[in-house]
C-alpha cells in the first residue's frame, strides 16, 4: 500500500492487440521514436514516484528492470492513472478534480481522489467520471509504432552537441546544427550525414563505419553499430543494435542483429533477433492495395500501403529468408524455410512444422545474451517457460 502523490502507468485490456512484441515486456516498455512509451511519461513526470501496473506475468521481470518504480502494489491515495499505450503530447496535472481522459474515443487516463478497488488486472476500468479530451496519440497495434516513430523523432532530436568524434572526411549533407554525437560516439572516413529530412543523433559509444549513408531523422543507440549501411528516414536503433544493408522507417528495440546485406523496412524488431544475411521484408504489395495484418484469431485491415514486419523478441532467420508483406514472427520463431514466409509464424516455432524446444531455445538465447554482457534472470527464464507453456 502507498500513500502519496503518485502516477501509476498501466496496461490495460488492449495490450493483446500487441502480440507478439509484448510477450516478454509490458506495452510502455516498446520503443516509438528514439524512446520507449514509459521514457515519454518520465521525461514529462520527473519528480513523481511511479507505479507500474502490469500482467501478473510479468511482474517479477518488470521490478528488474525497473528498480525505482513498484510494481503491482495497491493504491488507496489520490492518484493520476496514464495508459501505457498513451504518448501524450501535453502533461495532464497530478492533481486536480477527478476526470476521464480520452483522446477522442479512446481512453488514455484517469484522476482519481479514492482509487479503492482498483487493482492491477482489474480492468477494463469502468469508471463514471467527467470526460476530458487531451492531446494524446494511443498505440493500437504494431504497425503505429513505427508509424508515430517519424514525428516522435522530429521532437526528440532536436539540436544538440558534436560530444563524439566526427572524421573530417565524413560528409554532412544539410544544416550541421542537425547532427548530434554523444560522448564515445564515432563517424568514421566515407560515411554520408544527410540532416536534409531530418535530424541525427548517434548516441554514446555508437559507431557509423565507413561506407555508411544516413537520412534523418534517426536515432542510433547507445553500442549500435551501423556498418556500411543505407539507412532511410525514420529509424529508430535501440542500445547494441549491429545493422548493415538497407533499412527504412523501422524500430530495432534493441540488442539486435541485421549486420549483413537485405532489406527491413516499416517494421519492428524486438530484442535479440538475429536476421541472417539477405532476409529481406515486404513492405508494398505488388497490387498497391492496403495491408492487412493478423491480430490475434483475425486478419486487421491496416488502411496503409507500407507494412513490414514485426519481428518478437529472440526471433532467428536464415539466411535469404523472404518475409510477406505484414508478416508477424512469433516470440523464439526460428525461420529457415524457402521462398516466401506465410503472413503468421507462430511462438517457439522450428521452421514450419515443428516446434523449438524450450531447453534449445535457453541454450541459445543465454549464449547471444552473453554476447551483450547479459546475463539471463532466474525472472526472464520463468516468464519464458510461462510463454512456452501458452503454444
Amino acid at each position: 500500500m502507498i500513500c502519496l502523490d503518485v502516477i501509476c502507468i498501466y496496461e490495460d485490456e488492449d495490450y493483446a492487440k500487441l502480440f507478439p512484441l509484448v510477450d516478454l515486456k509490458p506495452v510502455f516498455d516498446l520503443r516509438c521514436g528514439r524512446r520507449t512509451l514509459l521514457d515519454k511519461i518520465r521525461r514529462l513526470y520527473p519528480r513523481e514516484k511511479l507505479i507500474l501496473w502490469v500482467r501478473e506475468s510479468l511482474a517479477d521481470v518488470v521490478a528488474e528492470q525497473h528498480p525505482d518504480c513498484k510494481v503491482n502494489i495497491t493504491i488507496e491515495s489520490p492518484c493520476l492513472f496514464l495508459s501505457g499505450r498513451a504518448i501524450l503530447n501535453k502533461m495532464i496535472g497530478v492533481k486536480g478534480p477527478e476526470a476521464l481522459f480520452l483522446t477522442n474515443d479512446e481512453v488514455i487516463g484517469f484522476r482519481l481522489d479514492h482509487a479503492t478497488g482498483l487493482k492491477p488486472g482489474s480492468g477494463p476500468f469502468e469508471i463514471d467520471l467527467p470526460k476530458e479530451q487531451v492531446n494524446a496519440k494511443v498505440v493500437e497495434y504494431p504497425w503505429d509504432l513505427v508509424n508515430f516513430t517519424r514525428d516522435e523523432l522530429k521532437k526528440e532530436l532536436r539540436g544538440g552537441k558534436l560530444e563524439g568524434g566526427l572524421s573530417r572526411d565524413a560528409k554532412v549533407v544539410g544544416r550541421r546544427n542537425r547532427l548530434r554525437l554523444g560522448k564515445g560516439g564515432h563517424v568514421w572516413p566515407g560515411v554520408v550525414l544527410s540532416t536534409e529530412t531530418g535530424s541525427i543523433l548517434v548516441d554514446c559509444n555508437a559507431q557509423v563505419r565507413p561506407g555508411s549513408f544516413i537520412e534523418g531523422p534517426c536515432y542510433i543507440g547507445p553500442g549500435t553499430i551501423i556498418d556500411g549501411a543505407k539507412i532511410r528516414p525514420g529509424c529508430s536503433f535501440g542500445p547494441e543494435c549491429r545493422i548493415g544493408g538497407e533499412v527504412e522507417a523501422t524500430v530495432f528495440q534493441g540488442y539486435s542483429n541485421k549486420h549483413h546485406d537485405g532489406f527491413i523496412g516499416h517494421s519492428f524488431v524486438g530484442e535479440w533477433v538475429n536476421l541472417g544475411a539477405f532476409t529481406t521484408s515486404s513492405d508494398l504489395k505488388n497490387a498497391y492495395q492496403p495491408v492487412k495484418v493478423q491480430v490475434g484469431a483475425r486478419q486487421v485491415d491496416t488502411g496503409l500501403l507500407k507494412v513490414g514486419c514485426f519481428f518478437g523478441d529472440h526471433v532467428k532467420t536464415a539466411i535469404g529468408s523472404l518475409f510477406n508483406t505484414g508478416a508477424v514472427v512469433g516470440t523464439f520463431a526460428n525461420w529457415f524455410e524457402p521462398g516466401l514466409s506465410p503472413k503468421y509464424i507462430k511462438r517457439f516455432s522450428w521452421g514450419k512444422d515443428h516446434k523449438w524446444q524450450l531447453k534449445d531455445a535457453l541454450t541459445v538465447a543465454r549464449q547471444v545474451m552473453a554476447q551483450r554482457n547479459v546475463k539471463m534472470s532466474r525472472a526472464y527464464e520463468r516468464l519464458l517457460d510461462r510463454v512456452y507453456s501458452r503454444i
